[in-house]
């Protein structure tokens, strides 16, 4: 049993065992990501940065509650909200350094130096981002009926206020972040079910032990970094300050405040982080006037009559409390809220870290327009200073200095089209008597996209859908009412509907392909997500991404092989819960990267569309607070734990040179050993690429339908 690999030492020393009867009953604030980071160090999964996520967490998930369940004790995680100032900036740097590691990991893979690749990619798997498996984490809580929630900023905080309520939790547990904040509870570390013993912190032993108060503590872990503050920075590596004992003998020596430690080191500042001490000054703001969620659902801001004037420079633009409610419920997401309170975008790196023309293209000029839908939705019902401050897009690619701009002009007033759809409830009904959030037929079900896009192609619904001209929309009251009502004004906003609310050529062939996919989804009900799959392919081929043509860091590969293994990258191989086993492709990794930019951008319209909905008094905003999450979780593009390991199977697969290596058994257990149903994954796939092709054949576009029609007769030669 120990805590995070690469934690403060000193502290960690400090630890004591405990019997975890002492928890028996109790209620224990947990911070999610802390937590998924200790499973995912148990998980033993080297590869993620190579194949883009886990493929065992969520078993790992599963055991590990079982056990919280057994032992009568009761987890309320909390999860990170939008971050800090200073965090994005933070997570830039390590991706980048993180991209320096796997990049040597690739090469060693490259020369056929398997085992020290896996080595090396297993060094950086805090490259992956675990706020991406949050949806994965918080599905399964609501499953178990176990309660979470999500603050305005960050999760430490909101757990530092809770533990200063006794009916609220009786431990905590989280990063050694949480001994910045007045903390009451002992600050647990680790917890060993098979063992009955958990290890924990205790704030006041620790500033015995160092002999200084709360004041001294908070600026020494300061010092040593923290998520949203880097180091000190050191002149040599010995030098650092790599614990918190370290950082206090050298406040000890420099008078006690930071200012005088940084007139003593102003050489090595100057040279190295230059504004470290005014990044500093903010982080230390940020501690003492942490920001958490009242008993009341009210947002507070500790010692709020001391803020300074700036205030907005270190904790951000304020939003109204109704923006923190739908975050705290799980409406939306932070990631729109981000842009919003920070007025920034950033652009964090890939996985893969390819920089690619075509993913810099995508990030910074192709998605700009549905970025502008999203803030255009959202910022309007904002005070008035939102609708005049810009945002900032920057990027982990482009020169420090460089940054694009979304002017406040493009989003100061919503798209129009979103509220001409005013149909009410009963008038579905009457249509579509089964329609409902829980229909077992997705052509039944609100949020298959299925019912959505089919329910407009029944005669004269499309007309009944269009409301009242200088009308507003009202009364959109039951979760399926909204969610199907989301999804329409989502197609609408997206051209895959016309003004009319008819479907336009190309919703026509999402139609189309839904319509021809239908089959296998029946066939295969164990296998989720395919309509969606659909839907972010189509988004992807008019974006100009899910295409034939190669990059120039691929060579000279055949366009069909291309298209098929890019289109498989959408969707999943089912793995055994270990770590992931079978060859690994680079350039499979880097388009799941463009995919998952796409899929983003998506999700915070689709969010967008959803809370202008709620601000706009469309729908009953005061709800049952798992109502709102399982709305916006039957809202397409989630982030689920996708990878690339389906694009690099099906890869693998198609460029075999001979039939019997095609044989897709042996095939199976030559290169993906602990893949659970190949043959399946593999034939899901032929039908889901022929469902595409038959939808893109109904476009009047002769070279687009070629190059897929080829791709198919490709796959057939390669499969029959």
């Amino acid at each position: 049993m120990s805590s995070l690999k690469g934690d403060d030492f000193f502290i960690s020393g400090l630890a004591t065992s405990h019997d975890v009867s002492q928890l028996k009953g109790n209620v224990v604030a947990v911070d999610a990501t802390y937590y998924l980071r200790l499973l995912l160090e148990r998980s033993h999964e080297p590869l993620i940065p190579a194949v883009g996520g886990p493929l065992a967490l969520e078993d790992c998930i599963e055991v590990d509650l079982n056990k919280w369940k057994a032992n009568d004790c009761t987890p309320l995680f909390v999860f990170d909200g939008c971050p800090v100032k200073g965090q994005d900036e933070l997570s830039l740097e390590l991706g980048r350094s993180a991209n320096v590691g796997t990049n040597a990991a690739w090469d060693l893979y490259n020369n056929a130096q398997a085992q020290p690749a896996v080595e090396t990619f297993g060094l950086h798997s805090g490259a992956y981002r675990l706020e991406s498996f949050y949806p994965t984490l918080q599905s399964i809580l609501r499953r178990r009926g176990l309660h979470f929630l999500v603050p305005p900023f960050k999760a430490v905080a909101q757990i530092a206020f809770f533990s200063k309520i006794e009916q609220m939790c009786g431990a905590i547990m989280g990063p050694r972040e949480l001994l910045l904040y007045p903390i009451s509870d002992v600050l647990i570390q680790a917890i060993d079910w098979d063992s009955n013993k958990f290890l924990a912190v205790d704030k006041d032993t620790l500033k015995r032990h160092l002999n200084v108060d709360d004041s001294i503590l908070v600026d020494a872990l300061l010092i040593t970094g923290t998520s949203f503050l880097p180091p000190f920075p050191a002149k040599t590596q010995q030098q650092a300050p790599n614990t918190v004992r370290d950082a206090v003998n050298m406040l000890r020596t420099n008078g006690k405040h930071v200012k005088q430690v940084c007139q003593a080191f102003d050489d090595i500042l100057k040279s190295q982080q230059p504004d470290w001490f005014e990044k500093y000054c903010k982080a230390r703001m940020i501690v003492d006037h942490y920001i958490y969620i009242a008993l009341n659902g009210a947002v507070e801001i500790v010692a709020k009559d001391t803020l300074t004037e700036d205030s907005h420079e270190y904790l951000a633009l304020r939003l109204p409390d109704e923006l923190h409610h739908y975050l705290n419920t799980g409406l939306i997401g932070p990631r729109l809220l981000s842009y919003i309170t920070h007025s920034r975008i950033t652009v964090l790196p890939t996985l893969d870290g390819v920089s690619s023309s075509e993913y810099r293209q995508l990030v910074t000029q192709v998605l700009m327009p549905v970025r502008e839908l999203a803030l255009g939705l959202v910022v309007p019902r904002l005070h008035r200073g939102f609708h005049f401050k810009d945002i900032e897009v920057k990027d982990w690619f482009s020169d420090p200095g460089r940054a694009a701009i979304i002017r406040n002009s493009t989003f100061r007033t919503p798209s129009p089209k979103v509220t001409t759809w005013g149909i009410e409830e009963k008038t579905v009904k009457e249509q579509f008597p089964s329609w409902s959030l829980s229909a077992p037929a997705s052509k039944d079900r609100s949020g298959s996209i299925v019912f959505e896009v089919s329910a407009l192609q029944a005669p004269g619904f499309a007309k009944a859908t269009v409301g009242k001209a200088g009308s507003k929309p009202k009364g959109i009251d039951s979760p399926h009412h909204i969610v199907s009502t989301v999804i329409w004004r989502f197609l609408h906003l997206r051209e895959y509907v016309d003004d009319s609310h008819e479907l336009t050529s190309w919703g026509k062939a999402l139609a189309t392909a839904l319509s021809e996919l239908e089959p296998t989804v029946k066939k295969y009900p164990e296998v989720t997500g395919l309509h969606e799959a659909l839907l972010l392919a189509f988004e992807l081929i008019r974006l100009e991404q899910l295409n034939s043509k190669p990059r120039q860091d691929e060579g000279d590969v055949d366009p069909s092989l291309l298209l098929l293994s890019r289109s498989a990258v959408l969707l999943k191989l089912r793995h055994e819960a270990i770590g992931y086993t079978g060859p690994l492709r680079k350039d499979m990794l880097s388009f799941a990267s463009q995919v998952s930019a796409v899929r983003d951008a998506d999700r915070d319209l689709v969010e967008a569309v959803l809370v202008h909905m709620f601000l706009n008094n469309q729908t009953e905003r005061k709800r049952e607070p798992t109502e709102y999450w399982d709305m916006s979780n039957a809202l397409p593009f989630v982030s689920r734990n996708y990878n690339a390991a389906m694009g690099v199977a099906v890869r693998t697969y198609l460029e075999m040179d001979s039939d019997e290596h095609r044989d897709l058994d042996k095939f199976a257990s030559l290169y993906f050993p602990k893949a659970m149903s190949i043959r399946e994954d593999v034939e899901v796939f032929c039908e889901f690429f022929k469902a595409l092709v038959a939808g893109i054949k109904t476009l009047d576009q002769q070279a687009t339908k070629d190059v897929w029609v080829k791709a198919q007769e490709y796959l057939q030669s390669r499969t029959q």
